[in-house]
């Protein structure tokens, strides 16, 4: 049994994923954006980030290897980098570190492909996984297809209209991927249906980006790149920057600060505010660089959740998915991979319909909860480390306060040398494994 048509809306990460999923489930899957699809690594118009790092961690890179089977591959042959135990670490305060969610000074052991990092330019990251979505036989990639309008009747969703020539596509599913800017909650209002509640953590964060060509590409030694996280003793405790080694022989060099103090746009001011982070390697590094572009930067406000999960009332035949659902701030690299896990939900309960017969009736019951218990780690992450900066205010999640109380307790178990508490801490933060996992250590 497969089911007809098939529609995704946006082709981000998310989007791409969703396509590759359901090309599984349905006879023919369409996949829409208003942007235009590049032949080469350029930045689309769509995607705010895209000048900026770009790393896909162990949960998400799993999750990405399983549905493209290609991708590392063409990753690699692109210039794209993978990030072994001891090439990707952090500089705090208190030194260096393997790990970004606890102290660890030491690497870990190598253990397979897919617990690596992977460090590529997002333009890279979609252009080798959109020409794996292209040679599926039975999906319509179509760009500069913008949807106007959904098609509803008696509480379903039904198909969409797109500004060409006033086309309708009609379908059985039509899943909404267009991110922060989710199109569902306008179409919930048209249709006079309730809109999700939502969390926020106002953590005012802000990166810059630019692009430099090294006089010797060596000078990182085997490193794919570093972070130089924030430190509270030092003159700017909001500050700090982070280098990676790109395809192209490049580096790209980020600077994150926020509650007001933004990296600036300007070259000048760029290198500048590098040399005031409490660590001056980067800074020292780029002096023997050649700068490609002007810097970029991106501002973003606020961490957003909106609970689908508590709704009683929802239009059949569509989905909201990744950053439709929750976004968080980016400077913990966990939105990919966070946009991963919701589809590896989604995969798994259209594997268990069509196994049973079941038509899409109700999907959205279950895909809501399933989505949100992929959200809270990541959200908890994010809002713990959030919360210290003061100045951020917000929705602490304490809702979830028995499982933060219990990952403290296997942090300080790690820290004390507790292998098993250090695997599992590291498995929730690389996104291999749900906050629920945390149970399995009471």
């Amino acid at each position: 049994m497969t089911y007809a048509t098939a529609i995704v809306v946006g082709g981000g990460i998310a989007g791409l994923a969703t396509t590759r999923v359901l090309s599984d489930h349905f006879d023919q899957v369409h996949l829409l954006d208003s942007d235009t699809f590049p032949k080469e690594p350029h930045v689309r118009r769509g995607i705010s980030q895209g000048r900026h790092l770009h790393t896909l961690l162990p949960g998400g890179l799993e999750i990405l290897s399983g549905l493209f089977p290609d991708l590392q591959n063409s990753l690699s042959a692109h210039g794209g980098q993978v990030a072994g135990p001891a090439q990707w670490y952090a500089l705090t305060e208190h030194g260096q570190t393997y790990r970004l969610s606890r102290f660890q000074p030491e690497p870990d052991e190598d253990t397979g492909p897919t617990s690596h990092t992977r460090v590529q330019s997002r333009p890279l990251l979609e252009l080798c996984i959109r020409e794996e979505v292209a040679r599926l036989p039975n999906v319509h990639l179509r760009d500069q297809a913008k949807v106007t309008a959904p098609v509803f009747k008696d509480g379903r969703v039904t198909g969409v209209r797109l500004d060409v020539l006033d086309e309708t596509i009609i379908a059985d599913l039509i899943v909404d991927a267009t991110g922060q800017v989710s199109q569902t909650l306008t179409w919930l209002k048209g249709f006079g249906m309730p809109r999700p509640t939502e969390a926020h953590v106002n953590c005012d964060f802000a990166y810059c980006s630019n692009l430099f060509e090294p006089h010797d590409p060596a000078a990182l030694g085997n490193d794919v790149g570093f972070l130089i996280s924030a430190a509270k003793k030092s003159d700017y405790p909001k500050r700090g920057g982070s280098i990676a080694r790109v395809e192209g022989n490049r580096w790209q060099v980020t600077l994150a600060g926020r509650l007001g103090d933004y990296p600036p746009k300007s070259p000048d001011g760029f290198i500048a505010f590098l040399a005031t982070l409490h660590d001056r390697r980067i800074h020292d590094l780029v002096q023997q660089a050649t700068p490609l572009a002007e810097p970029h930067q991106y501002l973003f406000p606020k961490s957003r959740r909106r609970n689908y999960h508590t709704l009683t009332q929802f239009p059949e035949g569509l989905l909201p998915i990744g950053d439709a659902i929750c976004h968080i701030n980016p400077g913990y690299a966990q939105g990919m991979s966070l946009a991963c896990r919701q589809v590896a939900e989604l995969a798994r309960l259209l594997t268990q319909r069509r196994n049973a017969g079941a038509p899409l009736d109700g999907l959205w019951r279950e895909f809501f909860p399933a989505a949100y218990e992929q959200t809270r780690a990541p959200w908890v992450f994010a809002a713990l480390n959030d919360f210290t900066k003061k100045g951020t205010t917000g929705d602490f999640p304490h809702e979830d306060d028995e499982e933060i109380a219990i990952l403290k307790t296997l942090n300080r178990a790690a820290d004390r040398g507790d292998g098993d508490a250090a695997a599992l801490a590291d498995a929730i933060f690389d996104m291999r494994l749900p906050l629920s996992a945390v149970q399995a250590a009471t």
